[in-house]
């Protein structure tokens, strides 16, 4: 469009240039030819002596050498003379160019001649003697030949115009493949990537801009592409932590719906019987259940981390909820993120330290507080009396060994919770070491003992244990078994290979334990009946012992037991040569 429109514009000036000049030059040869007549004819006109027929003469002689129409007017617009028809001699000639002519100016014009069907050109010139008009030489003159010229010279520009074209229209083709097939493949690579594409890239066949376009467009595929494997890899990276915290992470968007709840939160509102909201829903309703409607509307108005603690007590579920804002902007609230943290262990931990300081100063205190009564009577003079000294002696001597019992199993526990207790490991006859537990048990109680039986085959009594540690746990468990046996009652003592483990058994059949006191009952200072306890001289510390020293072996220890029905307490230990492992 813009060639076609330079060619057009071209071409209208230059066929105008033209014609402006064939008619400047065809005005200054009809001038000339009609000064030439006006010097003839202005004696004539100027002394009116005119004669008709020698005006016709010349006119036509001088239409024949010049090929041109020509009338003679005298100064009042009447014709005198004329090379063409003969009628208009004698009449009057009114155009506007006679007129300006009559009045001493030059006039001329251009016409279509709808007769001759042809453009002339018409000339007034003016016969001006002293100032005044003696007459008008009216010449009129074909432009046929300046017309067909100009035509000529249109189609020759015409041609040349179509030409240009032709070439112009094949080279803006072979232009245009050039610049848009680079741009198309731009525009593609742009569309492939707005989709998540980045494997494609442009072919650069130029160093021209387009093709710095290219490669700008390459280097940007492959950054992006690098950004967004890194993108997805962080987000994958941290969707793994998220979904793999024991803490519970619950998200809220800016309009306050649902955007993120990990597994840990879907299990720990489950526990508190809560129900969570789909995804992109609503997440108001979980907060406020959480904290309460009035903390849930300070903390929209304050937009300041929040700490509440919330519990649940069937069952025993205790939570620390955290609440902070992502970012605010301008006061604007964008997000929400809850982090909730189990602490059920941790308040169970603090109330049984609680409960084990409280066991630790009861058991301590009735022991001294039995010390200093005897230690007071003994000096307000019972120590005077010999049989009264003697039994307070006793008393006091076994309240201390009361303490000093305890006080030991205290640190036994303590060392082996820290891992500082020194096991020294090896091969042992567990028949030999059971029967001399029972033999000792005997030689200690001062009392009748129920029947004791030890049924342990020989080929099975080999174990990988610490002698002395081991001697401790049978002694413990075959002391409770005859406290609360009665002595018509039966205490069996067995062993059977399991693997690589060799599991014994203690039963006797005293009065049993609750079903529901069986989970507590290798917790430290527990007892189930702790008045009676007491007065076997237990403290609640031999079977916490015992687990631990168990453990410590990689074995297991549990009981089974119902009231009046007798107690059986298992326990495992590595054969010998077998390693160490868990059964």
């Amino acid at each position: 469009m813009l060639i076609l429109f330079s060619l057009q514009l071209i071409s209208v000036y230059l066929v105008q240039s033209l014609e402006q000049y064939y008619l400047r030059s065809y005005k200054e040869s009809l001038e000339n030819q009609a000064r030439l007549l006006s010097v003839f004819m202005e004696p004539g006109l100027g002394e009116r002596q005119v004669w008709a027929e020698d005006t016709v003469r010349f006119a036509r002689e001088f239409r024949d050498l010049h090929e041109m129409e020509i009338i003679i007017l005298d100064n009042f617009a009447q014709v005198i003379g004329t090379s063409g028809s003969q009628t208009l001699i004698g009449r009057r000639l009114i155009r506007d160019e006679i007129t300006r002519a009559l009045a001493g100016n030059l006039s001329d014009d251009v016409r279509f001649d709808p007769v001759s069907q042809e453009r002339r050109y018409y000339l007034a010139f003016p016969i001006v003697n002293d100032q005044s008009a003696l007459g008008v030489i009216y010449l009129s003159g074909s432009l046929r030949s300046v017309d067909d010229t100009l035509n000529e010279v249109k189609t020759i520009l015409l041609y040349g115009v179509g030409l240009a074209l032709a070439v112009s229209l094949m080279l803006g083709v072979v232009l245009t493949k050039t610049i848009t097939i680079p741009i198309k493949n731009v525009t593609d690579q742009a569309y492939y990537m707005a989709r998540g594409d980045y494997s494609r890239k442009i072919k650069v066949q130029a160093a021209d801009e387009i093709g710095r376009l290219g490669e700008t467009f390459n280097y940007l595929a492959d950054q992006l592409s690098h950004t967004i494997d890194e993108m997805s890899s962080e987000r994958s990276k941290v969707e793994a932590i998220i979904n793999n915290m024991s803490d519970g992470i619950v998200a809220l968007d800016g309009k306050g719906s649902l955007i993120q709840v990990n597994p840990s939160a879907q299990r720990l509102l489950n526990n508190l019987r809560l129900i969570v909201p789909n995804l992109n829903r609503s997440g108001f309703s979980l907060l406020r259940n959480l904290i309460g409607a009035d903390e849930m509307r300070k903390f929209i108005r304050r937009q300041k981390p929040l700490t509440a603690e919330i519990s649940n007590n069937s069952p025993e579920y205790t939570l620390e909820v955290k609440i902070a804002p992502f970012k605010v902007d301008r006061g604007k609230l964008d997000g929400t993120l809850i982090v909730l943290h189990d602490i059920t262990q941790e308040r169970e931990l603090t109330r049984r330290q609680e409960d084990f300081v409280a066991d630790v100063s009861h058991e301590l205190r009735t022991p001294l507080a039995t010390v200093k009564s005897y230690v007071e009577t003994l000096l307000d003079g019972a120590a005077e009396e010999p049989e009264i000294r003697s039994r307070f002696l006793n008393v006091l001597a076994e309240e201390t060994d009361r303490m000093v019992t305890m006080v030991k199993d205290l640190l036994v526990l303590s060392q082996m919770d820290a891992s500082q207790a020194y096991w020294q490991k090896s091969e042992v006859d567990l028949l030999v070491l059971v029967t001399e537990a029972v033999e000792q048990l005997r030689q200690k109680q001062k009392v009748q003992l129920p029947t004791i039986n030890v049924q342990i085959d020989p080929d099975y009594s080999s174990v990988l244990a610490d002698r002395d540690k081991i001697m401790r746990v049978i002694s413990n468990l075959l002391n409770n078994a005859v406290k609360y046996t009665p002595l018509s009652g039966e205490i069996t003592i067995s062993a059977e290979a399991e693997g690589k483990f060799i599991k014994v058994l203690i039963e006797d059949t005293g009065c049993g334990i609750p079903e529901s006191e069986l989970p507590r009952v290798f917790e430290r200072f527990y007892r189930v009946e702790k008045t009676r306890s007491r007065d076997f001289g237990g403290i609640g510390l031999g079977l916490s012992i015992a687990r631990k020293v168990v453990e410590s072996h990689d074995g297991t220890i549990w009981i089974e037991s119902n009231p009046g029905m007798g107690t059986k307490v298992f326990f495992t230990l590595p054969r010998s040569g077998s390693g160490k492992g868990r059964l």
